[in-house]
């Protein structure tokens, strides 16, 4: 293994092995792109504090019920001992005992394949439960049938790293996950949350196409997805219109995510959301974005994400079909490209992806194309799309004569004003436009 030359130095300023585990052993075995070093040993963490207080490292408790360091150098590492975890439920260990056992605390590890260690002094391998033989077969095992038991967030954390590396899953762990599905719903929201922000890019992670929507397929294969999202597991059976779709609800978002760019994924998979309740209660998908906004929004505040994503992914899924039939008038659609201006490339891709998303139709969608070329002819004519680039303000009202509380109401009409027409966006012809409006009043 390539290791860093730092590392080496870091090992001889022990006694006692150290050794590299779990991902960046994996990665490098599997001739993917390592990531972050996470270190080992039979060495208490006190020990490691005292020995390396003498040294250039520094060093910062990350959680001292469960023995883990970061070690600071040129990089970052993070130690943790050798130990045995016992849970109860949830995600993290109960009860954390050290161990000197090296098998122990392969053992105590989710998969095989995170649990091969690189002895840095020796420059050698120690696999004590078959990793390499896994990870050469592309394969993803539990280190133990009551994997999922102890930790329900490792159901969605197979599913990622399988999808993540192009693994496939070994088929008794593949049903001991099924058979502990129900288990993700012991897991706080913001740990399922921050495994299916990861689900999403995990095509990023080492260029795994789609791996992304392996992800999703693997978290419904083993019955995850129905208990975090049954929203779009509803989907599936709701058929729609032949001309536009291929695929039935569900099938439709799983492509339109594929298709999606990864900064619009999120909106991707929740842009349908409330087809099959508009289905189910009218009889037709009219209107599925207006309800699917309500949807969406106690979905993400469910899964505790930020108030600013969840105001993003309402906007984009509220008006992914907005004008998607190129009937609506320049005028209206203008007035709508300034007031959004900000979110038009996330909406833009969204309602690309949504497009070839259903299977059929290929190209440009036509309503980006239309809403591309008016906000062109926008930008030429330099309308103005926020306040700040309006030729007057505040204070041009207030000299006008202008009372205050109507300063704001007036404003938005003179940007509505030069959404129309650009030229407006002159002082002179605006204040113009004022003086009429304060005379038309009198």
């Amino acid at each position: 293994m390539d290791v860093f030359t730092e590392l080496r130095d870091l090992a001889d300023c022990f006694d006692k092995h150290i050794f590299i585990v779990g991902g960046f052993v994996r990665d490098t075995l599997a001739k993917l792109s390592p990531h972050d070093v996470d270190i080992t040993g039979d060495i208490d963490s006190d020990e490691v504090i005292k020995t390396l207080s003498k040294t250039r490292y520094k060093v910062k408790i990350t959680s001292q019920k469960l023995m883990t360091l970061k070690i600071i150098g040129d990089n970052t590492y993070e130690f943790t001992a050798f130990r045995a975890d016992s849970y109860t439920d949830g995600h993290t260990p109960e009860a954390v005992k050290r161990t000197s056992d090296i098998k122990t605390d392969a053992l105590r590890r989710d998969f095989t394949m995170n649990a091969v260690y690189y002895d840095v002094k020796k420059g050698e391998y120690i696999d004590v439960i078959g990793g390499i033989a896994d990870i050469e077969a592309k394969i993803v095992r539990y280190t133990r049938e009551n994997t999922f038991e102890e930790d329900g967030l490792r159901l969605m954390r197979l599913c990622r790293q399988a999808a993540e590396s192009g693994f496939g899953i070994e088929e008794k762990t593949l049903l001991s996950a099924r058979r502990n599905a129900k288990r993700i719903n012991e897991i706080s929201p913001e740990r399922i949350r921050e495994e299916l922000d990861k689900i999403l890019s995990a095509d990023l992670r080492y260029g795994i196409a789609d791996a992304h929507v392996r992800g999703l397929e693997l978290l419904d294969e083993i019955g995850v997805l129905e208990e975090i999202l049954p929203e779009i597991v509803a989907g599936k059976g709701v058929q729609q219109r032949s001309d536009y779709h291929k695929f039935d609800v569900y099938g439709h978002i799983m492509e339109t995510v594929r298709k999606a760019d990864p900064s619009v994924r999120l909106a991707a998979l929740l842009h349908d959301v409330a087809k099959p309740y508009c289905k189910a209660t009218f009889g037709i998908f009219k209107d599925h974005a207006i309800y699917g906004v309500e949807t969406t929004k106690k979905i993400l505040k469910k899964l505790r994400y930020p108030n600013k994503t969840i105001k993003e992914v309402c906007f984009l899924v509220g008006n992914h079909m907005y004008d998607m039939n190129c009937r609506l008038p320049e005028s209206e659609v203008r007035k709508f490209l300034q007031r959004n201006y900000n979110r038009l490339d996330k909406l833009f891709l969204l309602k690309q992806a949504d497009y070839e998303g259903g299977g059929i139709l290929t190209g440009e969608c036509p309503a980006v194309a239309k809403h591309k070329k008016i906000l062109a002819e926008m930008e030429r004519e330099k309308v103005p799309f926020s306040l700040k680039e309006l030729s007057v303000d505040g204070n041009d009202l207030a000299n006008a004569g202008v009372p205050e509380k109507l300063r704001g109401k007036i404003l938005q009409g003179l940007m509505e004003r030069c959404a129309l027409d650009g030229s407006l966006n002159d002082k002179e012809k605006l204040t113009e436009i004022i003086e009429k409006e304060i005379k038309n009043a009198d």
